[in-house]
């Protein structure tokens, strides 16, 4: 007889590292009915990954599960997801009653994902539009902002001490006067002198003073709003993936998987020849938004013509496979998550791979998710360009500006 193993509706099917308040219902059921589980002495959850059995955990037969609907109510303890670095994780329920025991599922292990959290890995990066860009809107930004009033005038100092007058000469006599002369004929115009030195420059009046901006008076200012929109603007045709450079973690499913330069020295991965179930690799996204279209697009090739690689956006109705050729060839595909993504994170990554029945090598490499439909060439997420050195220069001219962060 066949035993199952799955999520109930609306179950989460993923936890972070430290999050022992994440609870899993799981249903177990033989030949598709529902095993009841009252008679049960113990109920243990044994849990796995690639390498083998790591650790098992007691399920309380006192907690709310509806162990005669045959459900059970998983909560892993902290010490657990302590000691889990995220990834990919096997797990097993083993009931044990008079009659023996029962290990569901009775074929492949049933999997769930252990995702990382914010205190997971240091900030290195931010993510921005080009300085120079950013430094043109803030000089628009500040030429918005109104100057302080003009200060009062300093009041006049007091005269200094007048030296002493010189003694007036004698007056000369006066001699008589000429008789007028008769005018002369005027004369010719003569040439244009030279323009005469500058005087000094006068003092510079006193100087206002400066005026002040907060955040709510930065951002805003028109500049700034335009600026704004064109940060928000910028998400069409940015790669939402991070790590498309290094796969060396997140493979699902348990064909044999491995990375190469392939495409023009691009790391790629490989799916060896007899998959027999879907492969891949995943990238986790956190939260996607409510209906709305992404693009995913890669370049792959296949050993044989006719066999087929697969990308999916978990949170979207459906799924794409293409059929590859023996020449490298670029394939995307418009998928639309589901109306409650950012509700559940769950339906919050994107999957590349190959489905089961491949006769050849696969290879995919240069992934790409961006928000929209139209697709555009492989690019590096923006966290993985900016440094902290542009960051700081960026600070310095919000702060040149009277601006705080």
């Amino acid at each position: 007889m066949a035993k199952t193993l799955s999520f109930a509706y609306e179950s989460p099917r993923e936890v972070k590292v430290g999050d022992d308040e994440t609870t899993f219902t799981l249903i177990c059921k033989n030949e598709d009915r529902v095993v009841d589980l009252t008679g049960s002495k113990s109920i243990i959850a044994k849990i796995g990954n690639r390498s083998g059995y790591l650790r098992g955990q007691l399920i309380s037969l006192d907690s709310p599960s509806d162990l005669h609907a045959g459900q059970i109510k998983l909560t892993f303890e902290k010490s657990t997801l302590d000691n889990f670095p995220p990834g990919f994780y096997n797990l097993e329920i083993w009931v044990i009653d008079s009659n023996g025991t029962s290990i569901y599922p009775s074929d492949k292990p049933f999997s769930f994902t252990v995702t990382s959290n914010l205190e997971s890995g240091s900030g290195k990066t931010i993510t921005t539009v080009a300085f120079d860009d950013f430094v043109e809107a803030m000089n628009k930004a500040a030429s918005t902002i109104a100057k302080g009033d003009t200060g009062p005038q300093g009041k006049q100092g007091e005269p200094g001490p007048a030296g002493p007058q010189g003694k007036q000469g004698e007056p000369g006599q006066t001699g008589p006067q000429g008789k007028q002369g008769e005018p002369g004929q005027p004369g010719l115009i003569g040439p244009q002198g030279k323009q005469g030195e500058p005087g000094p420059k006068g003092d510079t009046g006193p100087k206002g003073d400066t005026g002040t901006v907060d955040n709510a008076g930065l951002t805003a200012a028109p500049a700034f709003v335009e600026l704004k929109t064109q940060v928000d603007n910028s998400a069409v045709g940015t790669n939402m993936l991070t790590g498309t450079s290094d796969f060396s973690s997140n493979w699902h499913g348990q064909s044999s998987v491995s990375t190469t330069t392939e495409y023009n020295r691009h790391p790629s991965m490989v799916f060896t020849s007899n998959n027999t179930q879907l492969a891949g690799y995943t990238f986790s996204l956190g939260e996607l938004q409510n209906s709305t279209q992404y693009t995913a697009g890669f370049w792959a090739k296949a050993d044989n013509a006719g066999d087929k690689a697969h990308a999916e956006l978990l949170g979207q109705l459906g799924a794409t496979d293409f059929v590859l050729t023996t020449d490298w060839v670029r394939y995307t595909a418009v998928l639309t998550s589901f109306s409650d993504a950012n509700t559940n994170i769950s339906h919050a990554w994107c999957f590349f791979g190959v489905v089961a029945g491949n006769k050849g090598n696969v290879y995919i490499a240069l992934p790409k998710l961006e928000k929209g439909s139209v697709s555009t060439d492989w690019c590096p997420n923006p966290t993985e360009i900016l440094t902290q050195a542009d960051y700081a220069k960026i600070k310095a001219a919000i702060v040149s500006l009277g601006g705080h962060l």
